[in-house]
């Protein structure tokens, strides 16, 4: 469909940029202006990639927790993140196309490895390797939504 929503939010900052800049005093309105295209040009890249970034990072984090799973279950101290873990990796996977199931998927893996990170003893559990794929992990995904960021958000918002 013709324009696409990342052109539409292209138009709507050229417009902005163009018409409603240069005719601003305020400099509070001025801020508030740029703060609005950084968003919307965040938001176009955003709606393009979102979904494959979602896609790769809950079959990377399910990963991880599937490996962790067999080491949380041979300590007793850890049952209770045994339970959150199988539980995460028990719900359905929803479908590639379900931007927001794939977003609440992801919800649900983030507050299973957050529990994981913070419970004492995760780093020295099974030679600390669980905590280190965890960590691992949150680096790649870091990698991964860069691109959602940068270079959007390297000008000054206000």
């Amino acid at each position: 469909m013709r324009p696409t929503a990342p052109e539409l939010m292209a138009a709507i900052v050229e417009s902005l940029e163009r018409q409603v800049a240069p005719n601003l005093q305020d400099k509070w309105a001025a801020s508030a202006l740029r703060s609005a295209t950084q968003l919307l040009n965040h938001l176009a890249i955003r709606i393009e990639r979102e979904g494959r970034v979602l896609v790769e990072d809950n079959r990377d984090v399910r990963h991880v927790l599937e490996a962790a799973l067999p080491r949380l279950a041979a300590q007793a101290e850890f049952f209770d993140l045994r339970a959150v873990v199988e539980k995460a990796l028990s719900d359905p996977e929803p479908s590639l196309q379900d931007t927001a199931g794939l977003d609440a998927r992801n919800e649900i893996y983030q507050t299973a490895v957050e529990l994981l990170l913070r419970r004492p003893g995760m780093r020295t559990l099974d030679g600390s390797s669980v905590y280190e794929s965890l960590r691992d992990y949150l680096h790649r995904r870091l990698q991964r939504e860069y691109p959602l960021y940068f270079p959007v958000f390297t000008h000054p918002p206000f």
